[in-house]
């Protein structure tokens, strides 16, 4: 089955790769990211923890001629 993602998810996509602080680990579209397996969370000792991309995601964006590491 093929993952159909909101413009909403594909933004956060995006934001994730050049900014990722500026995600909040409550936003609703960075969670089905998560769902999908697209994003993770990282724990830090300064905070909750921040999403991102998963090697997923990564291949996502290169395939949206984006470049992510």
């Amino acid at each position: 089955m093929k993952l159909l993602l909101s413009h909403h998810e594909i933004a956060i996509l995006f934001l994730l790769l050049d900014a990722p602080n500026q995600v909040a680990p409550g936003d609703p579209d960075a969670i089905a990211l998560q769902e999908a397996r697209l994003v993770e969370i990282v724990s830090t000792a300064f905070d909750d923890g921040r999403f991102r991309l998963t090697p997923a995601g990564a291949e996502l964006l290169r395939r949206l001629s984006m470049t992510a590491g």
